[in-house]
């Protein structure tokens, strides 16, 4: 099995510790969910016939539809 080795922060440890959870384990899980994650996005990118350009448009449009719902939940 390989081994990773991640820094984190010592105010994270302490929280970490009060816990009893094999952190091993849990990491691992969340990493495996991540790729399954990644994967089922690789594969629905891999079938669809958008272009870049069709993405880009799209996301200034679903932008704008969102700024304005916000403006009009904003100024009620």
């Amino acid at each position: 099995m390989a081994e990773l080795r991640i820094e984190i922060p010592e105010d994270l440890k302490k929280k970490m510790e009060r816990f009893r959870i094999d952190w091993s384990q849990a990491i691992r899980r969340m990493i495996e969910r991540e790729i399954q994650n990644l994967e089922r996005l690789e594969e629905i990118v891999s079938r669809s016939q958008m272009t870049e350009k069709d993405v880009f448009e799209l996301g200034e449009k679903v932008s704008k539809s969102i700024a304005e719902k916000f403006r009009r939940y904003t100024n009620h």
